[in-house]
């Protein structure tokens, strides 16, 4: 391997606009089985229904505006 060479060169990405984020959270709430406010309480308890949930939550949770309480 060539000390130039850059490792990442063959990952893809995509820059996502608000409408793109809502839709990924969307889906990963869907994945999690559960709504955004549902999944804040289970963060808020420290107890996620599953290992999905506290996934979900860890990906998502900077990407979304707390709901009041």
């Amino acid at each position: 391997m060539d000390a130039n060479e850059d490792l990442y060169d063959d990952i893809e990405y995509e820059i996502l606009d608000e409408e793109g984020v809502r839709e990924a959270v969307d889906n990963a709430l869907a994945l999690a089985g559960c709504t955004w406010e549902e999944l804040q309480a289970q963060a808020k308890a420290g107890r996620f229904t599953s290992e999905i949930a506290r996934s979900v939550w860890f990906a998502v949770s900077s990407l979304v505006e707390p709901s009041p309480t």
